[in-house]
């Protein structure tokens, strides 16, 4: 594991409280102090007294007494009722954290954890032939931090996706796009009857529409797809049909028929049905792979559920010979009652597919392309974490024994509420991110009218990506997010925009100063450097990479994303409380040193976070 100062000086405090106390003390005992006027760290000295037989606020006036004075790390240790407040100094704090961040350059907050270790982190699967709505959204930027979090603590990632690309929703998608469209394929022009035959006439639409439905071929299909329109040629499009046939169909129950008709063409893999099911996925995997991008979502291995729905049921067929599985009404079950997890449905009564069915082949699937995952680890909301349970409980009974972990999040809303996809209410991520940036737009033009449009139109996409994404990532996973446009694109509080501000405005210092590293590191001197604000920074700087570490063995972002709203804070204190351009000399090119540390280590975290900044704001 590397070696930072930060560690070095816990170790350093941890070792001289402990010489005071002839005791052991753990470098995970000191904690901050819960008011910064206190100190920098603090002992809680309770388990000593414990030990001793004495109160708590006594071993800390003694350990304070042991304390020798004129210490090169350690200004001052004082005792503060129960606790022993250490107070570190100023100057040796900030130029040893300072030169850690330039020897470490990039790799600063890098760990080894995962050191020759793979892992796999599947993520980002809406299904195919619908919207990919803001629903998603908080899987997608919760899955790319994950990812960018754990190759920082030197895991081999394997990102993949899983797409539902197969089952009902497709069916009634497709059902519905032919019956809108059957009329471009022109019926065979009606002829004359001869002596003792039927006159035959144009069908009705209605009845045409039925005809088509039955005997699509791969001509007819062809005819549909070549009709429509290209705006039409979309993930978006094909979502709307699916919500518009939801609807119909509940007002239309007779149609059902003919949706379960198309659905058992589409499993016999029909030439006409097939066309229309592979050329309709690829647009919706063509528009998954542009948002994708443009979230920073990148994906290794990309899975359907078509490619596992054989091999699942051949699973189903090896739990029942291995009395894992038995029949229960007709469907298939494994029975966990005995576990606490209740009865785990792997196929229906009718001898269809279900999810369960498919992830059991899917597990298999990842582990048989991936032998030397070490762990996997999925990205789903807590309403199914019963069902992972169950999965995972049943892929060790079939002989898995690679670690399985469950990532949980809440649900995503906005201020008008809860969204459905087969009610039709949704809200896509294209407009919702077009009405995030449109907002931007305007703030921006409103405050640099003198800027390029093409310039502004940057800034508000960086702005509104990273209102989105720090919206997101700044809570906890497991706290539901109501997300409030005003609020999340505001330049104060804790939002991504004022974290972004502080982040450009320090590289504006070091533009305005012409700073280069090489001359600013030769001139300055960092023991000259006494300020609170200075200092207050540099301890931000220099427990980065304790939090990055916290960050990904939690699995938790929003550790990383609370840090960088507290180091812009910092940033922005230091910015108001010391001048840099107009101090003298070497102090200039010492603060300018800090300057470009803290520049630099923002940057890393809001990198981990897949947060955009700007040049300019």
């Amino acid at each position: 594991m590397p070696a930072y100062t930060w560690d070095a000086i816990l170790q350093y405090v941890a070792r001289k409280i402990g010489e005071a106390a002839d005791t052991a003390v753990e470098t995970t005992e000191l904690v901050a102090p819960p008011d910064a006027a206190l100190g920098d760290l603090a002992y809680g000295c309770f388990k000593l007294a414990k030990k001793a037989g004495k109160k708590p606020d006594e071993i800390a006036k003694s350990l304070e007494a042991k304390f020798a004075k004129g210490d090169q790390t350690i200004e001052t240790a004082k005792a503060a009722g129960p606790y022993l407040n250490i107070t570190l100094r100023t100057a040796d704090l900030i130029t040893r954290v300072v030169l850690d961040v330039e020897s470490s350059g990039a790799k600063f907050g890098a760990h080894d954890q995962g050191k020759n270790q793979q892992i796999m982190l599947e993520y980002a699967q809406p299904n195919t032939h619908k919207e990919l709505h803001v629903g998603h959204l908080r899987n997608l930027i919760l899955g790319a931090s994950l990812a960018r979090l754990l190759q920082n603590d030197g895991w081999k990632v394997i990102t993949a996706s899983y797409h539902g690309d197969v089952g009902a929703h497709v069916a009634k998608c497709l059902w519905f796009l032919v019956r809108q469209h059957s009329s471009v394929i022109a019926q065979p022009k009606p002829k004359k009857a001869k002596k003792g035959e039927m006159q035959v006439e144009l069908m009705a639409p209605e009845a045409w529409s039925s005809y088509i439905l039955e005997h699509l071929d791969a001509k007819m299909a062809e005819q549909i797809l070549d009709a429509l329109p290209k705006e039409q040629k979309t993930g978006n499009y094909l979502g709307s049909l699916y919500s518009e046939s939801s609807k119909v169909l509940e007002e239309n129950p007779e149609w059902k028929d003919e949706v379960s008709k198309v659905q058992q063409q589409l499993e016999a893999h029909a030439a006409g049905w097939q066309a229309l099911w592979q050329e309709t996925r690829r647009w919706s995997v063509a528009e998954f792979a542009e948002i994708f991008q443009e979230l920073g979502v990148m994906i290794d291995r990309q899975y359907f559920e078509s490619e596992v729905v054989a091999e699942g049921q051949k699973i189903v067929d090896g739990l029942l010979k291995k009395n894992i599985a038995k029949p229960s009404q007709g469907a298939i079950v494994v029975d966990l009652e005995g576990e606490k997890l209740g009865v785990f449905l792997v196929r229906k009564s009718d001898g269809t597919s279900l999810y369960s069915t498919k992830d059991l082949a899917l597990a298999e699937f990842k582990f048989k392309e991936y032998p030397k995952l070490e762990r996997s680890l999925m990205v789903v909301d807590f309403r199914q974490a019963l069902y992972f349970k169950q999965l995972f409980r049943t892929l060790q009974l079939m002989g898995v024994d690679k670690p399985l972990e469950f990532v949980g999040y809440e649900f995503l809303t906005l201020k008008s509420g809860a969204m459905s996809s087969r009610q039709g209410n949704i809200v896509t991520y294209e407009s919702f991110r077009d009405e995030v940036v449109e907002y931007a737009r305007r703030e921006t033009a409103k405050r640099h009218p003198d800027w390029p449009q093409g310039k502004v139109d940057h800034v508000a996409w960086c702005l509104g990506l990273g209102g989105i994404k720090y919206g997101m990532l700044k809570q906890d996973s497991e706290k539901v997010i109501v997300f409030d446009l005003e609020k999340s694109l505001s330049f104060d509080g804790d939002t991504g925009p004022y974290i972004q501000y502080a982040a450009t405005r320090l590289r504006s210092i070091l533009k305005k100063a012409n700073w280069e590293a090489a001359v600013g590191i030769k001139d300055g001197d960092l023991m000259k450097l006494t300020e609170k604000a200075e200092k207050k920074l540099a301890l931000q700087l220099g427990v980065y990479p304790d939090v990055c570490a916290a960050a990904a063995k939690g699995l938790k972002p929003s550790i990383l994303a609370q840090w960088c709203f507290s180091a812009a804070q910092a940033a922005n204190e230091f910015y108001r409380d010391v001048p840099v351009l107009e101090a003298p000399a070497q102090i200039k090119a010492a603060r300018l040193q800090l300057v470009a540390a803290a520049s630099s280590v923002l940057m890393l975290g809001l990198n981990l976070l897949g947060i955009p900044v700007p040049d300019e704001m």
